[in-house]
C-alpha cells in the first residue's frame, strides 16, 4: 500500500483528555480509527473497512501539525542525548536545556536530525509550538450550564496512512461528519487535502527495520512482541479508557483500560502492534481499538 499524507484543516475543534472544559492540540490513530468506523457503519462498508485495516501493510499514525507546508513529528523521547558530568556550570546548562526542552512537542522534518545531533536551535523549537493552536471555551447553556474546551487552529493537522479507493472515500466523508466531540455543534468538521510524502520522510517510514526507531502511533505490541521491544525503549505510557454505549442494556458502560506507548516512544526495533477489542463485559460486539505501529528510522 502507498503512504499518503492526508492533510486536515481544521477551524475549531473538541479533541477531550478526560476533561470537559478542557481541548487537545491533536488526536491519536485510536481516535480517527474509531470516527471513520462509525462513518463506515453510516455507509454500510464495516466489513470492507476491517479487511483493509487488518491488513498487515495498513498503517495510520497520530495526528501532528503541518505548518508554513512542512511536516512536524514527535519529539522522540531520550533525545538529544545529553552528557553529564559533576561540574556545577555544566549541570545548570543541562537543567536549564532540560527546561526549555519540556516546552517543545514536536519538531519539523527538516530540524529533526539537527535536533538528535544536539545543533537545533531549542527557542526557534518552542515558538513553533504556539502557531499549532489557541484554545478557547463555550459555554452551553441550559438548566446546568457548563463550559466545554474549544481548539481554535492557526494551521492544519495531517495523518499518514495507507492509500486505498475506501480509505479516501471514508476521510472526504468524514470531512462533514467531523472528528472529536461536540459535533452536533459544528465542531471538527475539515477541509481534506492528500499529499505525497516528502522524500526524507518517505526514506524513513519503517514498520519492520532492525534498528533505532520512533513510533508515530500511539500503540501497542502484540504479546509476542512485548519483550523484545521493550529492550532498551525509552516510552511514555498512554491510557485509552471511556464508555460504549450497549443497546441492549440501554446504557454507557466502561471499556476495559488499554495501556499504549505515545507517539514519540522510541525502540530498538519495530514492532506490528494490533487492533484490540476492549468490549466491555458482556457487550454485544467487539469495540475496537487502534493500536498498530508505524516508525521513523532515527
Amino acid at each position: 500500500m502507498t503512504l499518503k499524507i492526508y492533510k486536515m484543516k481544521f477551524q475549531h475543534a473538541h479533541f477531550g483528555e478526560g476533561v470537559l472544559s478542557e481541548s487537545a492540540s491533536s488526536f491519536d490513530a485510536s481516535r480517527l480509527y474509531s470516527a471513520l468506523f462509525l462513518e463506515a457503519k453510516k455507509m454500510d462498508v464495516v466489513d470492507e473497512f476491517m479487511k483493509l485495516t487488518q491488513n498487515a501493510n495498513f498503517v495510520l499514525s497520530d495526528a501532528f501539525p503541518f505548518i508554513d507546508d512542512q511536516p512536524f513529528l514527535p519529539k522522540p523521547i531520550g533525545y538529544p542525548k545529553v552528557e553529564q558530568d559533576n561540574a556545577d556550570d555544566n549541570l545548570k546548562k543541562v537543567r536549564q536545556t532540560a527546561k526549555k526542552l519540556k516546552k517543545i512537542f514536536y519538531l519539523p522534518l527538516n530540524q529533526l536530525e539537527l535536533f538528535l545531533k544536539q545543533q537545533a536551535n531549542i527557542e526557534e523549537l518552542a515558538e513553533y509550538q504556539a502557531q499549532l493552536a489557541e484554545h478557547s471555551y463555550t459555554t452551553q447553556k441550559g438548566v446546568d450550564p457548563f463550559e466545554v474546551g474549544v481548539t481554535v487552529y492557526n494551521s492544519a493537522l495531517y495523518v499518514l496512512a495507507s492509500q486505498s479507493p475506501l480509505f479516501d472515500q471514508l476521510m472526504d466523508s468524514l470531512q462533514y461528519s467531523g472528528v472529536g466531540g461536540k459535533r452536533s455543534s459544528g465542531l471538527g468538521q475539515y477541509s481534506l487535502e492528500i499529499l505525497s510524502l516528502p522524500d526524507e520522510l518517505a526514506e524513513n517510514l519503517t514498520t519492520n527495520k532492525q534498528q533505532r526507531v520512533m513510533a508515530l502511533s500511539t500503540c501497542l505490541p502484540m504479546n509476542q512482541e512485548m519483550l523484545t521491544c521493550l529492550d532498551g525503549a525509552n516510552y511514555l505510557l498512554k491510557k485509552s479508557s471511556g464508555f460504549a454505549y450497549s443497546e441492549t442494556a440501554g446504557a454507557l458502560l466502561r471499556k476495559q483500560d488499554l495501556y499504549k506507548f505515545k507517539a514519540g516512544s522510541t525502540f530498538q526495533t519495530s514492532f506490528t502492534g494490533d487492533i484490540v477489542d476492549v468490549r466491555p463485559d458482556n457487550f454485544p460486539h467487539p469495540v475496537w481499538n487502534f493500536a498498530k505501529g508505524i516508525f521513523y528510522q532515527l
